[in-house]
């Protein structure tokens, strides 16, 4: 499923008080999907790593109380008794990398799991637990769920989705246009494009794009002329960093897209002359124009840039009027919505 539908189905398990495995190739954003479904029932998360976990974490260390043995729980795990952090309503005991603990670890959380129970102490009745890892086909240190863990939990295999990630992450976290244009223009396989056999440092991801976004955005590139008549484009002198995050072949690609946003039209032109301004002739430069457009109109603008949109193809309607929608929330009131959603609702509600 989507990660859209991954945190639904998470919901749904916490509320019927059941324990989700999310699963996923690295860096698709698991743990952010967690951390979300904790701010949405209010519970502060306890992020607990079985991948460095060992046995006694989750059954107590020995103790002594009134001549008897006993066990007694880490403070990591809220039990009955245990105070509700201030402003919370509960905890989430978030076990990560939950299938790359040892076999020895895993038995031990069947407790945990299936009986909400650290050694003989109750967990407060106000937890909920959640389990993440990453896909054994994916060459992750993963070792397999025993058949009695397999029947404690529910299963959800997450994949990506461009459509999702652009309007969850990166428009309400007003990525940089560049890379707004350019993931549109080339695809959810470069969103994510790891591959279990692939031989570079790193991959393309969420996680690997949020990098990029931090090492980009709101920078300036100039494109100058050299002495020689050739042309030096300043990002150019980045890309070892930028080959070290989302791979050598997708960082060169990524800068040389980005060399056409030096060649757009730009918004003031647009506002100037919505009905004339020249068309981009190319898709890499339609996806630019729409990023850039998207990225920088407001309300004054919104009816001139609305009328130049409308005079292209239905793909970047649909791109600008979704950055709209997590931008500009207020756009839906301005007349230039009634007239260019009429064609567009049904993309843009779509489920």
């Amino acid at each position: 499923c989507t990660p859209r539908q991954a945190r639904s189905a998470i919901v749904d398990c916490i509320k019927a008080g059941l324990v989700p495995f999310v699963k996923s190739s690295p860096g698709l954003g698991k743990s952010t999907i967690m951390r979300s479904v904790c701010d949405e029932f209010n519970l502060a998360m306890i992020d607990h790593r079985l991948s460095t976990s060992a046995p006694e974490d989750l059954s107590g260390l020995p103790n002594f109380v009134n001549g008897q043995a006993t066990f007694s729980p880490f403070d990591i795990f809220p039990v009955e008794g245990t105070p509700i952090p201030k402003g919370k309503d509960g905890w989430m005991i978030f076990l990560d990398e939950a299938n790359s603990g040892a076999k020895m670890v895993q038995a031990a959380s069947y407790k945990l799991v299936l009986d909400k129970m650290v050694g003989q102490h109750k967990l407060h009745e106000n937890t909920a637990i959640t389990m993440a890892g990453n896909l054994a086909t994916d060459r992750a240190l993963v070792n397999p769920l025993s058949t009695a863990m397999q029947s404690r939990i529910i299963h959800i295999k997450m994949v990506p989705s461009l459509v999702e990630w652009m309007e969850d992450v990166a428009i309400p976290q007003n990525y940089d246009e560049r890379i707004i244009a350019y993931l549109n223009y080339k695809g959810v396989d470069t969103l994510m494009n790891f591959r279990p056999d692939h031989q570079d440092e790193t991959f393309c991801c969420p996680r690997t794009w949020e990098f990029m976004q931090r090492l980009v955005n709101g920078q300036v590139f100039n494109l100058t002329k050299n002495p020689d008549g050739t042309m030096h484009y300043e990002m150019e002198d980045k890309i070892q960093l930028y080959c070290g995050t989302i791979t050598s072949g997708v960082a060169v690609d990524f800068v040389q897209f980005t060399k056409v946003f030096k060649e757009i039209v730009k918004i003031e032109d647009i506002v100037r002359d919505p009905d004339n301004c020249p068309i981009p002739s190319n898709k890499e430069g339609m996806f630019a124009v729409i990023s850039h457009l998207g990225a920088k109109t407001d309300m004054k603008a919104l009816d001139a840039v609305s009328k130049y949109v409308d005079r292209m193809e239905m793909i970047y309607r649909v791109l600008f009027f979704r950055m709209l929608k997590g931008r500009l929330p207020a756009f839906r009131t301005h007349p230039a919505f009634s007239r260019s959603m009429i064609a567009l609702d049904r993309y843009l509600n779509e489920d």
